[in-house]
């Protein structure tokens, strides 16, 4: 098993008053980021896979035109909501943003 902690509804409300872009849904974490061409959208995607692979945690990721979302949970924590999810989010906001500046 992963080293994880498996976050408390405390810890979980408390994270996403940070992380503005995110919310509960089901047993998940998940956000939504537009952006202005296709082109950067898959971009944008292709830079958070390469983070994900280096962290090792890997998000649920679906496209639509210029729109990707997120959705995360730790499988191996039995789908609950960790601090790696937190850590991840705040990474894939903290590019979100980035790139959406740029463009």
């Amino acid at each position: 098993m992963a080293n994880h902690q498996i976050l408390t509804e405390s810890e979980l409300h408390s994270a996403l008053q940070r992380l503005r872009d995110w919310s509960l849904k089901g047993q998940n974490i998940e956000a939504g980021f537009e952006f202005a061409t296709f082109r950067d959208a898959i971009a944008f995607v292709v830079q958070i896979a390469i983070e994900a692979e280096t962290a090792g945690h890997h998000p649920e990721i679906r496209i639509s035109y210029k729109r990707v979302a997120f959705s995360l949970c730790t499988h191996d924590a039995g789908f609950r909501i960790t601090d790696r999810d937190i850590e991840m989010a705040s990474r894939i906001s903290a590019a979100a943003h980035r790139f959406q500046s740029m463009t």
